[in-house]
């Protein structure tokens, strides 16, 4: 089983971004309004997921198995 991640920077890259958006909505929008929220609630997940890939060991956004192809067991040889 093979997990694929983000680089570490591009990961750090939309943890940033979505703080920016964050701050971005706090100052643009209405805090009374419900869209003012879910976009928070939204940047909020997109800077959790993004350090989540970067920081932790097993921070995998997928995971890719592996198949034993027939034609790698005879290069194998």
């Amino acid at each position: 089983m093979y997990r694929v991640r983000p680089s570490r920077p591009m990961a750090v890259f939309g943890a940033v971004f979505g703080v920016a958006m964050i701050i971005f909505v706090l100052v643009r929008f209405d805090l009374s309004e419900p869209f003012t929220w879910l976009w928070g609630a939204g940047a909020l997940a997109i800077v959790v997921f993004n350090l989540w890939a970067a920081f932790s060991p097993r921070g995998a956004t997928y995971k890719i198995g592996e198949d034993h192809d027939t034609r790698d067991e005879a290069r194998s040889r």
